[in-house]
């Protein structure tokens, strides 16, 4: 897994915001140090050199969105083969 960086702040939202030196896909899995999936990426905004990446939080996290601000997020290094593909509907 490769670093991301750091959460910033949370949005208005409920999204974390984390200022980063790499831009990862749309959708693409955010995790903690502990290697638990925490979300997904939703949106890349700002320089280009140092963008911003708003995260979508899944649900099933326990902890607040506040107290995490000051972690280390992670983006797993593979890249999902299914990842943006969609199953076509049976007529």
């Amino acid at each position: 897994m490769k670093t991301l960086g750091k959460i910033s702040h949370i949005s208005n939202r409920g999204r974390l915001i984390v200022r980063s030196n790499q831009t990862p896909g749309f959708g693409m899995a955010i995790f903690l140090k502990n290697k638990e999936r925490i979300g997904s990426v939703s949106d890349v905004f700002g320089p280009t050199k140092e963008p911003y990446i708003s995260i979508k939080v899944h649900a099933k996290n326990s902890k607040k969105p506040e107290y995490r601000v000051g972690e280390t997020l992670y983006v797993s290094s593979k890249i999902s083969k299914n990842r943006g593909r969609r199953k076509r509907r049976k007529k």
